[in-house]
């Protein structure tokens, strides 16, 4: 499984990214999740699961989901689950989303 954590120059997910590659292992799923910075989305796209958004890139969702013609999630992680590094509730949205869009719901 593969995701993708957006914002502004890829630093300030970092992390988040850490803590996510933990409730990977957590939860022994095999996952490739990488911190990338807005301008650079397309390099990463290939292969991708879900695309998560940082608090400041929110702003990017609708256009981004379409870029990826709405074929895998892309989420805007809240912002209080970012600012406290709840890792757990984002890995578990993002999990439900990525089996909702599995499923074709």
């Amino acid at each position: 499984m593969r995701i993708i954590l957006v914002c502004n120059a890829g630093m300030s997910t970092g992390i988040m990214q850490l803590k996510l590659q933990e409730q990977s292992k957590l939860y022994g799923v095999d996952s490739e999740i990488e911190a990338v910075p807005m301008a650079e989305i397309n390099e990463y796209l290939d292969g991708t699961d879900a695309i998560l958004l940082g608090p400041q890139v929110r702003f990017a969702l609708n256009d981004i989901a379409k870029m990826v013609n709405n074929s895998i999630p892309v989420i805007a992680i809240d912002i209080q689950d970012f600012g406290l590094m709840r890792a757990d509730h984002v890995w578990k949205v993002t999990m439900e989303a990525i089996e909702k869009s599995r499923n074709g719901k």
